[in-house]
């Protein structure tokens, strides 16, 4: 099963596949900031440490909102519309 870890809580929590990253840190027992719920406002940004492999690709939208904030997509997703695959993501809340 995929696992999240969030800091800097250390909150972590395996999680079903396909679930958002904001709702495998809410399982993890982290609320996390999100405002729009749907991959358009950036409130919910948040660094990936570790684990970037283990996410779906980022949609046009996200690379949108991600270059509206200055985040590199290489580093930093949205957590409101990224699923969390398989494997280990260890997340940063950026707020």
């Amino acid at each position: 099963m995929p696992k999240i870890t969030i800091l800097p809580q250390g909150a972590s929590a395996e999680v079903e596949p396909g679930l958002t990253l904001l709702q495998a840190g809410e399982k993890a027992g982290v609320e996390m900031e999100a405002g729009c719920f749907n991959c358009s406002c950036g409130t919910c940004v948040a660094e990936v440490v570790r684990g970037m492999d283990n996410l779906g690709a980022p949609t046009a939208e996200e690379l949108d909102v991600l270059d509206q904030w200055n985040k590199d997509p290489e580093k930093y997703r949205l957590t409101c519309c990224v699923k969390l695959l398989s494997g280990e993501v260890v997340l940063k809340q950026a707020h």
